[in-house]
């Protein structure tokens, strides 16, 4: 059953191509039926958090049915939402972009702070079909860059690093200098506990040790 979400304060956002106007001209069997496909919708980021299954149901007219109704849900469901967006294929993406950016526009005033900090992730994904996560919570990287500037001692066990960016995902030990490297291994960190190639070379042997193992047996 279906709320009157089209009031007066939101008639200035929905002036343009109004998506409010849409639900209230559109046939009562295509009423139904995006009825249908959103309570399916949010049954499947709801109770498996399965977003890229959830993005499959969604259509330009779904889209344009959820743009009123985001802000009336529960704040782990419209993250979800915004999660979901992430599997879009590009075609619908592009066509239903200013109805998406509408619930990115709502998602950015939001009162919750997860949906704030998605709704910035989701943003550029949206526009350019990129995610950029230098825009995520800049706050608190600048005041641990200003701590550790402001606190820096030759002494102290910490050095510069460059960027994930710069290093080179298959040989982090390669794009390290011989002092980094030194440090490295008394102090394991996010670059050197995982080395993909060496971590996939492990997993097959163990995958084969279990398998001959299972064998014997």
């Amino acid at each position: 059953m279906d709320f009157d979400l089209c009031g007066s304060d939101q008639d200035a956002e929905n002036k343009v191509d109004s998506d409010c106007d849409f639900v209230d001209k559109a046939d009562e069997s295509l009423l139904r039926k995006l009825s249908d496909q959103y309570v399916e919708y949010l049954k499947l980021i709801k109770d498996n958090w399965s977003s890229c299954h959830a993005t499959k149901v969604l259509s330009f007219d779904l889209i344009r049915y959820i743009v009123p109704r985001f802000r009336q849900l529960s704040a782990p469901l419209r993250v979800r939402i915004l999660t979901s967006f992430f599997y879009l294929k590009d075609t619908l993406r592009l066509s239903a972009r200013p109805k998406l950016m509408k619930i990115i526009n709502y998602a950015e005033t939001d009162a919750n702070e997860w949906v704030r900090k998605m709704g910035q992730l989701v943003q550029p994904y949206i526009l350019n079909g990129m995610i950029d996560l230098r825009s995520i919570d800049t706050e608190t990287a600048f005041r641990i860059i200003t701590f550790l500037d402001e606190h820096k001692d030759p002494e102290m066990n910490y050095y510069a690093k460059e960027g994930l960016d710069a290093v080179h995902m298959c040989n982090v030990k390669g794009t390290m200098t011989r002092r980094q490297t030194d440090m490295a291994k008394n102090n394991d960190d996010e670059y050197t506990q995982y080395y993909p190639q060496m971590n996939f070379d492990i997993l097959g042997e163990t995958i084969v040790k279990r398998a001959t193992s299972q064998r014997m047996h």
